[in-house]
């Protein structure tokens, strides 16, 4: 039987995966009240998390600016110290090594991206690096990273006592103050349409200033997040996360976030023209869209997705949406479709699917508890 290529992978042209296909299946149950109850408590306050899954890399020298813009798709060269921005680092062939917050000091950079393919990332990187004087550290023992998310962000930042201003601050903006002796660096993140604080303490001051973010947070009403509450909550807002959604099989215009990650005027870049010739054709196979799947089995990352016996895209992440009260998922499917209300079905095993319907992103009710 023929075959079709689709996402780098090939699969059978018909409804039915092989069972050459391997696929885990993973039951899920819905929330009980008290997840529901916290889920409601961030929506409406907010939450925060110890981060312990991101890479630190200190970049100094003369050369640390230049070399890095021109190995990323957003412009780090003319930004100023206590300012940042989000970037994709990119192969020739235009797909993703990785993508990286960089934050620029007075004297060095910080890149910060996920552990899961740091070693290769770095790696990367340190290939071009030629000529230029350019010295990379890895910096993570040395700081604690906590997030603190939600409408009640900015209250709680100013209560722990960096100012009252945070909510003015552009994407990836930063500064410092000294707390108890300590510099800790305030960043204003991202996740969408939901307000993002993170904190870098240095790793000595982390248990009792972590104490204080407790002590802050519950005066707000915010609780602590577990790693499922806060894939929901990304999910559902419509993020997509380095590694599970953000892979070296997406170009990154597919993961629509090109507003945020992507300078189309910052000039030459290391698979600058793929990305360009994307732009000026408007010629962009498949993209990031929202599912709600019908059932309560989650689907596998990389299960296909069908529109009638064709396939036509993956899952990447999915959860249980409590807002949709329904498994909900991120995925990539074909640009074609994207913009149609087409029925699609989504693999859960070697002989079961699940139908499924294209939601907007990010769901509303994050929208309005920005």
């Amino acid at each position: 039987m023929p075959t079709k290529s689709i996402c780098g992978r090939t699969a059978v042209g018909t409804a039915h995966p092989t069972r050459s296909q391997k696929f885990s299946v993973r039951r899920t149950i819905f929330p009980m009240n008290a997840n529901n109850q916290a889920y409601e408590q961030v929506q409406k306050h907010g939450g925060y998390f110890e981060n312990a899954h991101r890479r630190l890399v200190e970049a100094t020298g003369a050369d640390r600016a230049s070399w890095l813009h021109n190995l990323t798709t957003n412009t780090i060269s003319t930004l100023q110290p206590g300012d940042g921005n989000y970037a994709f680092a990119i192969t020739v062939q235009g797909r993703t090594v990785c993508d990286l917050n960089c934050l620029v000091l007075d004297d060095r950079l910080w890149i910060d991206l996920d552990e899961r393919w740091a070693d290769e990332s770095v790696a990367h990187l340190t290939k071009y690096r030629v000529i230029e004087d350019v010295e990379l550290e890895n910096i993570t023992e040395s700081w604690a990273r906590f997030d603190i998310l939600g409408p009640s962000t900015a209250r709680c930042v100013e209560s722990l006592g960096f100012g009252n201003n945070f909510a003015a601050y552009a994407d990836l903006q930063h500064s410092v103050t000294q707390i108890d002796g300590h510099d800790i660096r305030l960043v204003k993140g991202n996740l969408g349409p939901v307000m993002l604080a993170t904190l870098y303490v240095p790793a000595v001051a982390a248990i009792e200033f972590q104490t204080k973010i407790q002590t802050a947070t519950a005066d707000l009403g915010m609780v602590e997040l577990d790693d499922q509450l806060l894939k929901t909550i990304r999910i559902e807002a419509g993020i997509p996360k380095s590694v599970d959604d953000i892979d070296s099989e997406v170009i990154p215009p597919e993961t629509m976030q090109i507003e945020r990650g992507i300078s189309y005027v910052k000039g030459c870049y290391l698979g600058q023209e793929v990305i360009e010739r994307m732009r000026s054709r408007n010629s962009m196979a498949r993209r990031l869209v929202g599912m709600k799947i019908s059932g309560d089995q989650i689907p596998t990352k990389d299960s296909w997705v069908f529109a009638d016996s064709k396939p036509v895209g993956r899952v990447t992440s999915a959860c249980h949406s409590v807002a949709l009260n329904s498994i909900f998922a991120l995925g990539y499917i074909k640009t074609a479709l994207a913009d149609e209300a087409q029925a699609l079905r989504v693999t859960l095993n070697e002989t079961s699917f699940a139908d499924a319907e294209q939601v907007e992103i990010p769901l509303p009710n994050w929208k309005s508890s920005a």
